[in-house]
């Protein structure tokens, strides 16, 4: 049902086709109302997130001292159809950078993490081939990247 839903996603394009079929037998499918959150900037990530349908806003709290209070969010970024968040806390190993909420209803597929690297190895070795992409992200996040490269 998500073979060539899967297949058009940019993050799982890399994989073999072999790959593709593990990860379509571990997907979760969860749907959201508008405005519903979906993950919490600082929370621990298990897992991470394909939108199907709808539309995704990334949100970030303010890192300047005087919205520091009111914890005012920010918008970053909108994720819809084939695009994908929350991956980013699973190659860094920390906590989520952002939180994401519906805009509208929304359908997402969910990758646990344990059954994706149980399947196919660590998340970061498999992201390294997207390692341009995220060092980018990094600096946009946090105005610095990691060395994901090791």
């Amino acid at each position: 049902m998500y073979e060539i839903f899967i297949e058009s996603v940019p993050l799982l394009k890399s994989l073999e086709l072999s790959e593709r079929m593990k990860i379509v037998d571990v997907l979760g499918m969860r749907s959201f109302q508008d405005g519903e959150k979906i993950i919490m900037q600082g929370e621990k990530a298990e897992c991470f997130f394909i939108v199907e349908s709808g539309e995704v806003k990334i949100m970030m709290k303010s890192k300047t001292k005087a919205d520091q209070q009111d914890n005012t969010e920010v918008e970053i970024a909108r994720c819809s159809r084939g695009q994908y968040f929350g991956e980013l806390a699973l190659v860094t190993n920390k906590p989520r950078a952002a939180s994401a909420y519906a805009v509208g209803e929304v359908k997402c597929l969910i990758i646990d993490v344990q059954a994706f690297e149980r399947l196919l190895g660590p998340c970061k070795e498999i992201m390294k081939r997207n390692i341009t992409h995220y060092e980018e992200q990094l600096v946009a996040l946090f105005g610095s990247s990691m060395d994901l490269r090791d």
